[in-house]
């Protein structure tokens, strides 16, 4: 696995190398592709028990409460004596600045994004082995605007705003996708002169 702790080849061993957690229980199975476990806690305990060489977070379009749990999940391995050296890697459906910003300051290793329809166990360890330097957390973070900001609608939604214009523009479609999510960004009117709430 690129970037990740390499095991002997070989059968069983090779599938304990990757360890996937799943709370949605999205993730459709496939041989070959490592184990999978559906809740945080079972995570951790397989991971210190075994030491996978990596862990893959799958955040699924979930509640606020539970996404903030993986966040935590993430940091906890990160901070353990026996995994703190595992490639922690998350799976998000779609671009988000602060919960990559957060997952940054968790120490996760790598994001990737990977678009509405759940991949299946096995193409989780194929997205895995083809990690590189443009799937760390900064460079994602660089190309994103920084104000982009979230407004918790419920428990499960949000709405995403630009902070640049006194958080009272909503952003979304092509604007959102092609301006504030990309390097575009740099060249946005409201990017070059914002107007910030006091």
């Amino acid at each position: 696995m690129a970037g990740v702790r390499e095991r002997p080849p070989g059968g069983d061993e090779r599938d304990r190398a990757l360890l996937v957690c799943d709370p949605a229980g999205n993730l459709a199975p496939a041989s070959g592709g490592g184990d999978v476990v559906r809740s945080p806690i079972a995570c951790l305990d397989r991971a210190v028990e075994e030491r996978p060489a990596a862990v893959a977070i799958h955040f699924a379009d979930m509640p606020l409460r539970e996404r903030d749990g993986l966040v935590e999940l993430c940091a906890v391995l990160k901070r353990n004596s026996r995994t703190k050296e595992t490639c922690v890697v998350t799976l998000l459906h779609e671009k988000h600045r602060e919960l990559v910003a957060v997952l940054e300051r968790a120490s996760v290793d790598f994001v990737t994004f990977i678009g509405g329809r759940p991949p299946t166990a096995r193409a989780v360890r194929d997205i895995i082995d083809g990690l590189g330097p443009a799937d760390r957390l900064e460079p994602h973070l660089s190309a994103m605007c920084p104000y982009l900001h979230y407004e918790a609608l419920d428990g499960c939604r949000e709405m995403r705003v630009c902070g640049a214009y006194l958080d009272r523009m909503v952003l979304g479609g092509r604007r959102l996708h092609e301006v504030c999510e990309s390097c575009a960004h740099l060249a946005c009117e409201h990017f070059l002169h914002p107007r910030r709430r006091p």
